[in-house]
């Protein structure tokens, strides 16, 4: 029995690495083109590059583990079923659960595995990353020229362009402000120009049909048209490296975000407090109590003294009720945005455990699924599979943005895809036990056959 169980294991391992690198690959595929673009057009070093691609994948991990258990579980089982292996085992005795058990183990412990994972490694590998990628917009100036801001990096000067070609780098409609200590305060305007390298630590922006006006303090106001001007600036060749302490809620740890959730929970309930509070006072001055004074206590705001003249007192009660008003609109505003922050960080600590739980039920949801499948195609298996894990990640999303806008618990909305997902895995378990195709699966290469009009193979 052992061996078999082993052999199940043995059999799952190289599926799941497969399916590992296919789906890394395919989350890589949009972050490479910013990387590609770091090293073509901002000119970051490989070697940079290379850090940004490393620190990004925990965040590629922390996805691709549950998907991968759930692609290497059918290809596995779905081999083992085309080659009847699970009948026979079937024959001798041995129930589904045989080899299930095994690859539930493998579940369990990569589950653990990923709940550490995502609590001391993730953490600061995305703090880490976030960090160098502003360390990198910093690097090269001539990146962060964006059309319609102004630009200030650069020292000394402070660039403003209208429109710019990202293939030719050609900027358009250029408004330099140039502010060299030792010299002049300029103004250059350019219908056209463009940054150009000269050294390791130089660049060149060359300015095309302008206008120099310079403010020469002695000898006044001078302009100067030109046909052909160029600016020397000073850019970074070097990646200075700056500690930011401020982390977002994917950039802690599950104890982290508990600590930040209860100190925002306190501070939710001091301002329901004042809410309350400021609420209540105008009432209680009506109905005979202490009169609301200002915040100095120098004089009573409400009621008014009944010897003012009606149209003074009518207007000093229309005034404080207008600004007591909005303050209660202000201490409201600022009570739903503390919640909101609250279900956000909420929502992160689920999603921690419940993203890694996941292994667990797609072994559970993957076996009975693929003893439906009548051949252990690798193809089959990653169709069905990447079909199950939308599903799963659109429920995911679905129920975090509900749970940010507070329409359902952080709780439930983590756990909805895993109580789901988990139920349906369960009860196909159970009847693949008495049943071999526990799902009445289609025979795909009969389809693909019709509808190409081959015909005359037997499956």
């Amino acid at each position: 029995m052992k061996k078999l169980q082993v052999y199940t294991v043995k059999e799952f391992v190289g599926p799941f690495l497969l399916s590992l690198s296919v789906f890394t690959f395919v989350l890589l595929l949009d972050k490479l083109l910013d990387l590609l673009e770091m090293i073509v057009s901002k000119g970051v070093p490989l070697r940079t590059v290379a850090e940004v691609f490393l620190l990004l994948l925990p965040s590629m991990i922390a996805v691709v583990v549950p998907m991968g258990v759930l692609a290497g579980v059918l290809m596995a089982v779905g081999r083992l079923s085309g080659d009847l292996e699970i009948t026979a085992m079937k024959a001798s005795g041995i129930s589904i659960f045989t080899p299930m058990v095994p690859l539930l183990v493998v579940a369990v412990v990569l589950a653990g595995m990923l709940v550490v994972f995502n609590n001391s490694v993730l953490p600061d590998a995305n703090h880490m990353a976030k960090n160098l990628l502003l360390d990198i917009g910093t690097m090269r100036p001539a990146a962060k020229i964006v059309p319609g801001m102004f630009v200030d990096e650069i020292e000394n000067y402070r660039i403003l362009v209208q429109s710019k070609n990202d293939i030719t780098g050609d900027l358009f409609d250029v408004v330099v402000h140039e502010n060299v200590p030792g010299r002049p305060r300029r103004t250059i305007t350019a219908m056209r120009g463009k940054m150009e390298p000269v050294s390791a630590n130089r660049m060149r922006l060359v300015l095309h049909d302008g206008q120099i006006h310079e403010d020469a303090r002695g000898a006044g106001y001078r302009k100067l048209d030109f046909e052909t001007y160029s600016v020397q600036v000073t850019r970074s060749s070097e990646l200075m490296r700056r500690e930011r302490e401020h982390r977002g809620d994917r950039e802690m740890s599950a104890s982290q975000m508990r600590l930040l959730v209860d100190s925002l929970t306190r501070t939710a309930d001091s301002l329901r407090d004042s809410l309350s509070v400021m609420g209540r006072k105008p009432l209680r001055a009506i109905i005979g109590g202490r009169p609301v004074k200002s915040p100095d206590g120098s004089e009573p705001l409400f009621p008014p003294d009944q010897s003012l003249h009606p149209r003074v007192r009518s207007n000093k009660i229309r005034n404080f009720v207008a600004q007591r008003a909005s303050n209660l609109r202000m201490l409201r505003d600022l009570i739903n945005s503390t919640v909101k922050s609250v279900n956000k960080y909420e929502v992160e600590i689920e999603k921690k455990y419940s993203i890694p739980f996941a292994c667990i039920v797609f072994v559970l949801l993957g076996v009975p699924l693929a003893l439906s499948i009548r051949r252990g195609s690798p193809g089959i298996a990653l169709g069905v599979s990447l079909l199950f894990i939308v599903v799963y990640y659109l429920f995911l999303i679905g129920g975090e943005q509900l749970a940010d806008r507070g329409r359902v618990s952080p709780f439930l909305a983590m756990w909805a895809p895993n109580i789901v997902l988990g139920a349906l895995g369960c009860y196909l378990t159970m009847r693949s036990l008495h049943e071999g195709h526990p799902i009445p699966m289609p025979n795909f290469r009969l389809i693909w056959r019709k509808i190409t009009g081959r015909s005359g193979a037997k499956e």
